[in-house]
């Protein structure tokens, strides 16, 4: 009978802790402030409905992952490109060429991201995100100036 309880407290405890894991990795990304500046900004600024931005989720969900993905080769090069600066080898073209491409690849996402975005859109709304977006390209642009 001892044994029994024991093993029932084991299981209670295995099932909470697993249920705690599981459901602070969904917190975690819903309690980013990246996370949340982006759906408020979908949500008041492109007037996105509770279905859009359900979808919207689902998507900063893919979109996240694989930017954390990309971005943790891009930390692996920053270790190598800081090593390579500390030894005064500032013309290693080769892993100048590997964090180019990463960091190529981390854009290419971010663009993919707002083009799914885009799709979950309606016709006003495209207009809002192609409108900012080219308010966004010309302040880049010109502040380079």
């Amino acid at each position: 009978m001892k044994n029994k309880l024991q093993y029932f407290i084991i299981g209670i405890l295995l099932v909470s802790n697993i249920y705690f894991i599981f459901n602070s990795k969904k917190s975690r990304i819903s309690n980013s402030s990246e996370f949340r500046n982006e759906m408020n900004y979908l949500k008041k600024r492109i007037e996105f409905n509770d279905d859009q931005l359900k979808l919207a989720v689902k998507e900063y969900k893919r979109y996240h992952s694989k930017k954390k993905e990309i971005e943790r080769r891009l930390r692996k090069f920053d270790l190598i490109i800081i090593d390579d600066l500390t030894e005064d080898n500032d013309s290693n073209i080769v892993n100048m060429n590997n964090y180019y491409d990463i960091a190529v690849s981390l854009n290419e996402e971010r663009m993919n991201h707002w083009r799914k975005i885009r799709e979950i859109a309606n016709e006003d709304q495209i207009k809002k995100l192609d409108s900012i977006w080219s308010r966004i390209k010309n302040r880049i642009k010109n502040s380079d100036n």
